[in-house]
């Protein structure tokens, strides 16, 4: 059994905000324990599954990236409510490695399930493994998860060419520069407004070197949107390709262009399009060719050394069928849906999996296969209605794993006398910066199967401190950025849901046991 007391175990402890300080920044401290909302069963073990979900290992200092348009939903800009939460700009964006690392080090540690004390069977991680869908972000994440050192930068290697890297060339107040302004220049807004930190060097430290132990567990990769469409949302093209591998960043809307132009580039469904043209402004950041995009056959090689180049698939955990699927649109757009070929498969793969507990595990969840869009000559798209229709006739499901959305939820799905529960997991990359480790219990005496969620935090203290050579402090770092998100605080577009509640942590669901 996993020790209740180990580091990031939230039953032993927890990380919440401290007090308000200036400019409404607050740092993290240890909170109390949070205790299981029900009782605990005991049963027979079917499988045990380590959720994590969104790492966004982001290649901070990319061309391809489009941080400039998040300004439009900045407290005080007039477009925030008309475009809601853009996310293209997080100031903790550059410190995504060093978290990876220090959760790959936090799951090591715990791979035996904290209830039941089985062996955890494998690491299940729903999606956005990278940030743009960039060939050098899954070689990290690839070097991440199998073990090695991975150089979390690009471009010019002696020279940061992040947004918040302080460059009297560049400035741009809007973004966070941790080593604070150029001579002659006034703090940026996040310090000046919002109480964010001056951390000297910070810059630099966030491009060394980190060395990862890799997984000792198994583990199975799922497909996201940010794996396979240009900050999640845009299908790239060669046009996109050569602005991603070149040396020109763009740094705000054509000339004369209305901000709400941004519409186009960040809509949940397609068509969209990056927006900018020849009168864009443009800085110069040094070409690297390893920005160049990922296709899905490449993604499929590399997480799960595939040379069918299908990006949905099935994988055992335990006695558990785990059934993976593809649920990007691969023609634009955030949310998700299914390809009519792929839902046809999944058909076959329930049928034949009859026999067997199964577990679904897709980056969307099911509210969120709302992406119709599908161009002249495309097959159709099946959305989540229909395809919870279709997994509510197949007895034998009993869960549905997804992230995409960062936050922590349960849906309950139910239909003549069948159940089964949807549960997503927070990123890595807002906060809580969170995973969760799920035991799958048969009880005979009840006729039920109970999945048991326990809520881990990754293993970095819940303060940081000045030394910036030490991977676990930079990770708490990045949580406590997170944590300070001034998009979210006062008049949130997203209601604070990032925080969840208890009713969907440490938690017991039961459902109906299909072979009872």
């Amino acid at each position: 059994m996993s020790d209740p007391q180990a580091p990031g175990v939230t039953t032993g402890g927890t990380v919440e905000r401290g007090d308000i300080g200036a400019g409404g920044w607050r740092e993290l401290v240890p909170g109390p324990a949070e205790a299981y909302q029900h009782p605990l069963p005991t049963g027979e073990v079917l499988g045990c599954i380590w959720h994590l979900s969104d790492v966004h290992l982001c290649d901070a200092e990319s061309t391809a990236r489009l941080e400039y348009l998040d300004r439009y939903s900045d407290p005080d800009s007039p477009y925030r409510e008309a475009l809601g939460d853009i996310g293209t700009y997080r100031p903790q964006e550059a410190m995504t490695v060093q978290v990876a690392v220090t959760m790959v080090e936090t799951v090591n540690e715990l791979t035996t399930a904290p209830v039941s004390g089985a062996p955890i069977d494998t690491v299940l991680v729903t999606g956005d493994l990278t940030d743009n869908a960039q060939r050098n972000e899954l070689d990290w994440y690839q070097t991440l998860i199998e073990g090695g050192t991975v150089s979390p930068r690009s471009g010019d290697v002696t020279r940061s060419s992040w947004v918040g890297a302080t460059d009297a060339d560049s400035w741009d107040e809007r973004y966070w520069h941790p080593d604070g302004a150029p001579n002659g220049f006034e703090a940026d807004r996040p310090t000046r407004l919002f109480g964010y930190p001056i951390i000297p060097g910070l810059t630099e430290a966030v491009r060394r070197d980190v060395t990862s132990p890799g997984l000792t567990l198994p583990w199975i990769s799922v497909y996201g949107n940010h794996d396979g469409l240009l900050q999640g949302t845009v299908a790239p093209d060669e046009a996109l390709r050569s602005l991603a591998t070149g040396e020109a960043r763009i740094t705000g809307l054509p000339s004369g262009a209305d901000p709400m132009l941004t519409e186009e580039a960040i809509a949940g469904a397609g068509p969209v399009r990056y927006i900018h043209d020849e009168t864009s402004p443009r800085v110069h950041v040094p070409r690297d060719p390893e920005r160049d995009f990922v296709s899905p056959a490449e993604f499929a090689e590399k997480t799960r050394d595939s040379g069918d180049g299908v990006t949905y698939f099935t994988a055992q955990a335990g006695r558990l069928r785990v059934i993976s699927l593809d649920t990007i649109n691969p023609h634009g757009g955030w949310q998700g849906s299914l390809g009519l070929t792929q839902y046809e498969w999944l058909v076959e793969e329930l049928d034949n999996a009859r026999n067997e507990y199964v577990i679904i595990a897709s980056h969307h969840p099911s509210p969120t296969l709302v992406n119709d869009y599908s161009p002249a000559g495309a097959e159709p798209r099946v959305l989540g209605d229909d395809v919870i229709e279709l997994l509510t006739r197949h007895r034998q499901v009993i869960a549905w794993l997804a992230g995409h959305v960062h936050f922590h939820a349960a849906l309950r799905h139910e239909k003549d006398g069948h159940a089964f529960v949807e549960l997503t997991t927070a990123s890595l990359i807002d906060w809580p910066q969170q995973g969760r480790i799920l035991e799958f219990l048969r009880l005979p005496d009840s006729g039920e199967v109970a999945i048991v969620s326990t809520v881990v935090d990754h293993r970095a203290p819940a303060g940081w401190t000045n030394d910036l050579g030490d991977v676990a402090n930079l990770a708490s770092i990045s949580r406590a950025l997170a944590a300070n998100d001034y998009r979210l605080r006062e008049n949130s577009l997203r209601g604070l849901v990032l925080e969840s509640t208890p009713d969907v942590r440490n938690v017991v669901w039961r459902v109906p046991d299909p072979f009872a």
